[in-house]
C-alpha cells in the first residue's frame, strides 16, 4: 500500500510524465506558450494582484492617482506574464509523482515571475520615488504567488483553468466550480495528516504540523510585516501571539475534524 500524497482525488490522466519530459516538451515545442497561453490565469491574476499594490500605496498615503498607477502597472504585467506561467504549470499538471511537479513549480514560477516583476515595479518606483512601498508590495505579491502556484497546479490536475486541451471549459464554468475546489484545497493538508494518523505514522503527523507552523509564520510575517499580532495598544497573549502557533492550532483542529469524518462520507469534486 502506497503512503504517498497524490495531490489529487481520482487520477485519470492518459499519460503520466516526468519533470524532465515536461521541461523537454516546453523547450522542443515553445509554441505551447502561445497555444496554451492561459487567458483565464491572465485575467484572474491581474484582478488579484493589482489590488495588492493599490492598497499598499493607499495605506502609505501616497495618493489615489499614484496608487491607481501602481495597480495599472501591476495589472498590465500580470495579464501578460500570468498567461505564460499558466502555460508552464499546465505543462506540469500530468507529472508524477505530484510532489515533483509541486517542487518544480514552486521553485521555477515565483522566481522567474518576480524577477521580471521586480524590474517593472522598480522602474515605476524609481520614477515616482516610492521604492519602500514597492518592496513591501512585491513581498506580498510573492506570498500570493506561492499560494497561487499551489492552487493552480491543484485545480489543473482536475481539468480546471486549462486551455487548448480536450476537457477545457469556459472561464465562467471554471469560476463557478472554484468554491468547491477552494474547500478541497484547504482540506487537503488536514486530510493528509489525518491519513498519517490513521496509519500510525505519528512522527509524520508531528513533522507536518511543525512544518506548517514554520510556513504560516513566515508567510503571514511577510504579508503583515509583523512577526506577531497585538491588540489594545500593543498587548499580546503569550505564545499565542505568533502566527505560526496559531496556524498549528488551526491545523490541529482541522485535522481532528478530518479524523472524525469517515472517509466514505467526504465529498469530492467530480471531474467532467
Amino acid at each position: 500500500m502506497t503512503t504517498e500524497a497524490t495531490f489529487e482525488n481520482a487520477p485519470d490522466f492518459a499519460q503520466a510524465r516526468t519533470v524532465s519530459e515536461a521541461w523537454s516538451s516546453l523547450v522542443r515545442n515553445p509554441s505551447q506558450f502561445i497555444r496554451h497561453w492561459n487567458y483565464k490565469g491572465a485575467i484572474l491574476s491581474g484582478l488579484l494582484r493589482a489590488p495588492i499594490f493599490l492598497i499598499t500605496y493607499l495605506v502609505a498615503k501616497e495618493g489615489l492617482k499614484l496608487a491607481i498607477a501602481a495597480a495599472v502597472v501591476q495589472f498590465t504585467y500580470r495579464f501578460a506574464f500570468a498567461g505564460i506561467t499558466g502555460a508552464i504549470i499546465q505543462s506540469f499538471r500530468r507529472v508524477e509523482p505530484a510532489w515533483k511537479a509541486l517542487a518544480t513549480i514552486l521553485l521555477a514560477v515565483p522566481v522567474v515571475s518576480h524577477l521580471f516583476e521586480f524590474g517593472f515595479q522598480t522602474a515605476f518606483a524609481s520614477i515616482t520615488g516610492t521604492a519602500d512601498h514597492t518592496d513591501q508590495a512585491i513581498v506580498r505579491s510573492i506570498c500570493v504567488s506561492i499560494i497561487s502556484a499551489l492552487f493552480t497546479l491543484f485545480i489543473m490536475r482536475r481539468n480546471v483553468m486549462i486551455v487548448g486541451e480536450e476537457g477545457s471549459k469556459s472561464l465562467f464554468r471554471d469560476v463557478v466550480s472554484m468554491p468547491f475546489l477552494i474547500f478541497d484545497f484547504i482540506a487537503f493538508i488536514p486530510n493528509e495528516i489525518a491519513s498519517f494518523f490513521r496509519r500510525g505514522a505519528y512522527l509524520s503527523v508531528v513533522l507536518a504540523i511543525a512544518g506548517f507552523g514554520v510556513f504560516s509564520q513566515m508567510l503571514v510575517w511577510a504579508v503583515m510585516n509583523k512577526a506577531f499580532w497585538t491588540y489594545g495598544g500593543g498587548r499580546s497573549i503569550a505564545f499565542l501571539k505568533f502566527w505560526g502557533v496559531d496556524g498549528m492550532i488551526l491545523l490541529i483542529i482541522a485535522t481532528i475534524l478530518s479524523i472524525m469524518v469517515p472517509t466514505r462520507g467526504r465529498i469530492h469534486v467530480t471531474k467532467t
